[in-house]
């Protein structure tokens, strides 16, 4: 990486982030994480004690940030979920538009988990979910904060902590037919599932890379924060697993972004044995390394920014590809 690039990364850094929130934003999200991930929420199980006390530590978040919310005094969304009597909830909130619009952007992380499972032989029985997906709402929870601080947005930004995801994506497949804003007037879904805590890096891909044709716009729109678009082929057997699926099968643009595994400069990062997801193992441990988490967010701002000015011109080509 040359000079030129790495000041002309740190220099819209700056410019994207307020100077304390860099300095914050780490503490941030690990915060936000720790909390999520605790034994104390029970893995966040559908139906569970502990993933109500999930929704009410998000809502609380969004109403400390200043977003708004859609019913007066309550950013949660009910909807009913399968075999339970009991709804599950959406934790939603927004930053307005400067001007009436329509349009919005929307993000969206799932805080649900597979709670709580005994498994013979094993000694832990929490799925406490900490990448999956905790770890991601702490980030949404920062970029909200980021987005809330700074003067209105050309349109409407919509945040949401969504419920249901791991089995059968409910939560967003809700929002679509309950929006704040119509969904046909949604610019982008940004999905945050899983984020960067491998430590400083300089590659990317995102979900999904066939049957959109925003691929390459994002690579243009990031090119300049010096970061490289290297994708890896198992990207397509992901296509109908995040929530973004819910909204890519009705023909709203969306992505999730992970970043990969070269190094600033260039080399291959030595991997990293995070424990499995979907398991007692994904729990935060001393290998996680949170000096990355800033420049993610960027990726995801720098993103959201540049539709913000330009909403046109994005589509999915084959909605097919993303129904299970």
């Amino acid at each position: 990486m040359t000079l030129l690039t790495t000041k002309l990364k740190w220099n819209i850094l700056v410019l994207l982030f307020p100077m304390y929130l860099i300095a914050q934003t780490n503490e941030i999200v690990k915060k936000h994480t720790e909390f999520l991930a605790s034994d104390k929420l029970e893995g966040r199980g559908t139906g569970s004690k502990g993933i109500r006390l999930a929704a009410n530590y998000i809502e609380k978040q969004f109403k400390a940030i200043g977003l708004e919310s859609a019913e007066p005094g309550s950013y949660l969304q009910e909807f009913p979920f399968p075999g339970q009597d009991e709804p599950e909830t959406n934790v939603v909130g927004f930053v307005k538009a400067a001007s009436p619009t329509k349009k919005s952007i929307v993000f969206t992380a799932h805080y649900d988990a597979y709670g709580i499972k005994k498994v013979e032989g094993e000694t832990d029985s929490i799925y406490n979910g900490a990448q999956d997906n905790a770890l991601g709402v702490g980030a949404l929870i920062a970029i909200a904060s980021i987005y809330a601080s700074e003067k209105a947005p050309q349109h409407n930004l919509v945040f949401i902590a969504t419920a249901g995801e791991e089995f059968g994506l409910y939560g967003s497949k809700f929002y679509i037919e309950n929006p704040l804003f119509p969904s046909d007037e949604i610019i982008i879904c940004l999905n945050i599932d899983g984020f960067n805590i491998s430590g400083p890096r300089e590659d990317y891909f995102i979900f999904p890379r066939q049957g959109i044709n925003f691929v390459d716009k994002i690579e243009t729109i990031l090119k300049p924060l010096g970061w490289y678009y290297i994708s890896p082929d198992w990207v397509d057997s992901l296509n109908t697993n995040f929530d973004t699926a819910s909204f890519l099968q009705q023909g709203i643009p969306a992505l999730t972004l992970w970043t990969g595994n070269r190094l600033k400069g260039g080399k291959t990062a030595e991997p990293i044995a995070f424990g499995g997801i979907h398991s007692p193992a994904d729990e935060i441990t001393d290998l996680w390394n949170w000096e990355g988490v800033e420049e993610h967010i960027l990726l995801y701002r720098t993103i959201a920014d540049y539709f913000l000015a330009k909403p046109d011109g994005i589509k999915v080509t084959e909605p097919k590809l993303f129904v299970k």
